[in-house]
């Protein structure tokens, strides 16, 4: 040590030259979490070295440059103004690689208010939580860089006043300057990510590197666009034209069908990847059931992840997409009570509204979103015996429980059986139609390919794929097997109810296969790029759509001639709903209505119409561009703004 300290004496430079050489430390650290943070995020060497032409490599080596050049100075430390930055930093690019390596989505900021559920969401995914030899390469630099910074603090170590009471202030302002006040024509205008363009966060990310990109998305969400000329008049214009827009559409009156909403776990139909077959039908009961449904194509607004935020699209209409991307789970619970919800429209109309959840609260508060809907009961895991008398009668719940796990989770077969249980209960009791709603898990992340025994697979999927990808694959397929069993099993009992009975089943949206050395299994398979910002609008239409089908004992309940082929997305499915029902639709749900009969999907990655157009900005022409740009307004108005009209939304023609 004394050694040490003696070496650390000899190269101490004179006073006038430590505030230069410190300076620079800090600007050169900068640029060292800037290049280890794209190693984390990239997975590559040359993709991290190639970042020094990039705008976005200068411009977050600056950005954490201040940020350490601050700490240095205030904490009169270079080592404790480095730790805390590239903990930061080596953190925040670590739960980003993780998230799009099981999601293929990025970090967002809603995401930061699930800190709280860390742990549960770690240990969903923990078989994916695998460090790859570029993220330990990552890991060995920050820890080399950082006792470099301890060597070096002592012989950089300057005044401690002038450094805490002015050099720390100056560069708080100065980061505060160019990465705030001035953000717009200093750096994201530079970038080519101007904070006027709507974005989502993968290209927010692609374009200004995930730290940047983050905090673009921290400044938009604090510097939220203000609708034009928006005024009580305002308002009251958009509502006049979306009056207009919308008709007097009415609905035929008949009798109320009973409705199950199935919310199937990751579902899509695999048999439809280019390059993998199977021995036997895997979705043998879903393909069978085609020929008697209305089923197509579900666009979605995820891949791998975002369940919650889907349901929420799906029963309230609501669209981030149109806003600020950010997830619906992040946003007040009181904003999904300022709009007509699906559930809350059939309870009105004399429908009992029920949702059964396969896993429990512990991830996405769903308890408290989901009882502002208009859902009269919530069923998780524990609460089962509630309603379920084979769980109420046995002994040991918690054991009979055990019982039906199936890949890890709750089986979807038991889910089959909650739900006829639970019909069969508001049947006999004479409570009217029913709306019941459930959400399985059983397919649900992570797919090692110890998730299912042995015996309990029976499909065989024919490939190229060797090793992870094909396990991820294998596993996968059993669970959509099960999936489909399931819904076989819930046709072949609604089938014999005298009652009509409509069946909605839809895939939240496609799995994510991530592999532990990166990409996913469909980029094993050469379908897509291996790393998110190489995807082009095709590939997320492609893999951000999942398939469903409508089913009823009587077809005359179906919207369309059985075996007939209609694509809808998350944000128009809703409105199906309040159709199969008959449910009279006030404006809100007019307006979205109306939309969907033009449109598939609008999301903030991706728009496509019903006659194919794909793009990836908004339409801003036409009927669509009118329709699209008055629910925009009614959305911010009822979310962000004052609820000039949000009451009236509620009216019927």
């Amino acid at each position: 040590m004394r050694q040490m300290i003696k070496l650390q004496d000899r190269l101490t430079p004179p006073v006038l030259w430590r505030w230069p050489l410190s300076v620079f430390a800090c600007l050169l650290s900068g640029l060292v979490w800037a290049e280890l943070a794209l190693l984390v995020e990239s997975q590559s060497i040359r993709r991290a070295l190639a970042g020094l032409a990039l705008h976005r490599t200068w411009f977050t080596a600056l950005f954490f440059g201040l940020v350490v050049l601050a700490l240095t100075f205030f904490l009169h430390c270079l080592f404790l103004g480095n730790l805390i930055t590239g903990l930061a930093c080596m953190i925040l690019s670590f739960v980003n690689y993780f998230k799009v390596l099981i999601t293929m989505t990025p970090l967002l900021l809603g995401d930061f208010a699930l800190i709280g559920q860390a742990t549960q969401i770690a240990n969903l995914n923990s078989a994916s939580l695998v460090l790859r030899r570029n993220s330990w390469l990552a890991i060995g630099a920050g820890v080399v860089w950082l006792l470099l910074c301890l060597f070096f603090a002592r012989p950089l170590r300057v005044n401690w006043e002038w450094s805490a009471m002015l050099c720390a202030p100056l560069c708080v302002l100065a980061f505060y300057t160019i990465f705030w006040t001035h953000s717009e024509p200093l750096v994201f205008s530079v970038m080519g990510a101007s904070t006027e363009m709507a974005m989502s966060q993968a290209a927010a990310n692609s374009t200004c590197g995930v730290p940047l990109g983050l905090w673009r998305s921290l400044y938009v969400s604090l510097h939220p666009k203000t609708l034009e000329d928006y005024s009580l008049e305002y308002m009251e214009q958009v509502l006049a034209q979306a009056e207009d827009y919308t008709g007097n559409r009415r609905l035929e009156a008949r009798e109320q069908p009973n409705v199950i909403l199935v919310l199937s776990e990751s579902f899509f139909d695999i048999t439809q990847l280019e390059g993998l077959s199977f021995r036997d039908d895997p979705l043998k009961e879903y393909h069978a059931l085609q020929k008697e449904s209305v089923s197509g194509t579900f666009g979605t607004r995820s891949f791998g992840y975002g369940t919650c935020d889907i349901e929420l699209e799906v029963l309230t209409g609501m669209n981030s997409g149109l806003l600020d991307n950010e997830p619906l789970n992040s946003w007040p619970k009181e904003y999904f009570t300022r709009l007509p919800t699906v559930p809350n429209l059939l309870r009105d109309s004399g429908y009992y509204t029920s949702m059964i959840h396969m896993y429990n609260d512990s991830v996405y508060n769903r308890g408290a979103y989901f009882a502002s809907l208009g859902f009269s009961d919530i069923y998780f895991c524990e609460d089962f015996a509630k309603f379920y008398p084979p769980a109420a009668e046995a002994e040991d719940y918690n054991e009979f429980m055990q019982g039906h796990f199936s890949g890890m989770y709750f089986s979807d077969d038991l889910m089959a059986d909650l739900l006829i249980s639970q019909f069969e209960t508001k049947a006999a009791a004479g409570e009217g139609p029913v709306f019941l709603y459930a959400s399985s898990m059983e397919n649900h992340t992570p797919y090692p390919l110890e998730k299912y025994s042995p015996e309990e697979i029976n499909v065989e999927p024919i490939s190229d794929l060797t090793g992870e990808a094909a396990e991820h694959i294998l596993i996968c397929a059993q669970g959509l097997n099960n999936a489909s069993e399931s819904l076989g099993k819930l046709v072949d009992y609604f089938r014999t109810r005298e009652e009509p009975v409509i069946l909605v089943f839809y895939g939240d949206h496609r799995s994510g296969l991530g592999l532990s050395t990166g990409g996913t299994s469909y980029s094993a398979m050469g379908l897509v790029p291996w790393v998110l910002e190489d995807w082009g609008v095709e590939d997320f239409v492609r893999f951000h759509a999942t398939d469903y089908l409508i089913w009823s004992n009587d077809p005359s309940y179906l919207p369309g001639e059985p075996g007939s082929r209609y694509d809808t997305g998350c944000h128009y499915l809703g409105a199906r709903l309040l159709e199969l029902t008959g449910t009279d639709m006030p404006l809100y749900w007019r307006l979205i209505d109306k939309l969907s009969q033009t449109r598939v999907i609008d999301s903030a990655n991706y728009h496509l119409s019903r006659d194919g157009v794909l793009s990836a900005d908004l339409p801003d022409q036409g009927t669509d561009g009118l329709g699209l740009s008055l629910l925009t307004d009614i959305l911010y108005d009822a979310t962000y703004g004052e609820q000039y009209v949000t009451d009236k939304l509620w009216g019927y023609p």
